[in-house]
């Protein structure tokens, strides 16, 4: 269950950063991408913080509660990464 007092408190960030940390340090990848509902601003708030860039939209590929939705792709590259954390 979601727990509304735990929002806005960069918990979000911090794990993707992390997650960006052993993805570009220990495991040496080029780049790292996702795709995320277009509804969910707050995600893409967060990966865009994180240094994530949208690359694209795919029209109504999700299809919640009788509803199509789009996806967004976003991606951050390696060198990307370097600038902004080191």
């Amino acid at each position: 269950m979601l727990d509304p007092a735990m929002l806005g408190r960069g918990l979000g960030s911090e794990a993707t950063q992390l997650v960006l940390e052993y993805a570009f340090t220990e495991l040496g990848l080029h780049r790292v991408d996702l795709r995320v509902l277009a509804f969910n601003e707050r995600a893409i708030a967060c990966y865009t913080t994180c240094g994530f860039v949208i690359e694209g939209r795919e029209r109504e590929t999700a299809l919640i509660d009788g509803r199509w939705h789009d996806d967004v792709m976003m991606s951050i590259l390696d060198h990307e990464y370097h600038d902004r954390y080191s």
